[in-house]
């Protein structure tokens, strides 16, 4: 007749030595080497820390309704520019009665409550013995990042193009794009807000004789910006004493990257080391057990069915 195994314990053995010996020595080298060496394996396997984390967002966008468009003719002492800063113009705004209509559109597709379309329309008429050459379009954008890491900053779109031929019309399709230098600093309950000033308002009230490249200049050095991406363009031909220019700009999720904080930091580290401190561990136990089973070094052996000497040390 067989036997079934009903119940079973392990019985521990223990060894036990003074606390200025070789074996106390010697398990306290290995347990830092256990706790040190799945660190300095993982850190030097690159990898370990968090620099870098990024998230997806669509911006919150709004045309605040300050723009400028300066039209360039063969002529170079005559531009045709339509801005919203009256009263505040330097020297090469003029011409600005040639600004027949400006029409502008905020078009939310998905109905998510996000503006996910800006459509822009400028009429201008051209004098009968210029050539338009050139377009620059500058709109200014209240841009706004409300999950993970919150920003509000005042941000351009920028559009540009040069013509051959004597234009009738120029069509833009594009997309709005984050573009950063630097990653964006996340602090709990705080809004970045350092961008949050009008860059065209400022250039405009300061009087700037080339206010164009001034705004570029600037806009150039910040940290984080906004620009467009062409997708496709067209330009219809013809010198018909008018030119019109319209511009499409989509806003899609946009890449996000920051500084994550010391807790992303921990989470990402801690599963790495721990996987590498299990496997030392075990390598560890075994030659503890090695080292004390084959008494290499002096400990006493206490089993559970032997009385012990309580005399050890001295």
């Amino acid at each position: 007749m067989g036997l079934y195994t009903l119940f079973s314990y392990n019985v521990e053995v223990q060894y036990k030595s003074c606390l200025f010996s070789k074996a106390m020595l010697f398990t306290l080298i290995l347990t830092i080497l256990t706790l040190t060496l799945p660190f300095l394996v993982a850190y030097k396997s690159r990898g370990f820390w968090l620099r870098s984390q990024k998230f997806y967002e669509q911006p919150a966008i709004h045309f605040t309704y300050e723009y400028l468009l300066v039209a360039e003719s063969d002529d170079p002492s005559y531009s045709i520019v339509c801005n919203s800063m009256k009263g505040y113009i330097g020297n090469d705004i003029n011409n600005e009665e040639h600004c027949t209509e400006f029409q502008v559109q905020e078009h939310d597709v998905n109905s998510d409550g996000k503006v996910d379309l800006l459509d822009f329309k400028y009429y201008l008429d051209v004098p009968k013995e210029r050539t338009i050459t050139s377009v620059a379009l500058i709109f200014l954008l209240d841009f706004q990042l409300k999950t993970i890491c919150p920003l509000h900053m005042q941000s351009l779109a920028v559009i540009n193009r040069e013509f051959m031929t004597p234009p009738s019309g120029f069509k833009y399709l594009g997309d709005l794009q984050f573009y950063q230098i630097s990653h964006l600093p996340c602090k709990p309950n705080m809004i970045n807000t350092k961008y949050n000033n009008s860059i065209l308002f400022t250039y405009a009230k300061a009087g700037h004789n080339n206010i164009v490249d001034s705004i570029l200049d600037t806009y150039y050095m910040r940290e984080v910006a906004t620009h467009t991406n062409t997708l496709y363009s067209r330009i219809q031909n013809g010198h018909t004493g008018s030119m019109q220019v319209q511009a499409s700009v989509r806003v899609p999720e946009m890449e996000i990257k920051y500084t994550p904080s010391l807790m992303q930091e921990l989470k990402w580290a801690w599963p790495q080391y721990l996987s590498l401190a299990v496997i030392f561990y075990w390598i560890f136990n075994k030659i503890r057990l090695f080292v004390f089973f084959n008494r290499l070094f002096m400990a006493w052996e206490i089993v559970p069915w032997k009385k012990p000497n309580r005399k050890w040390c001295y």
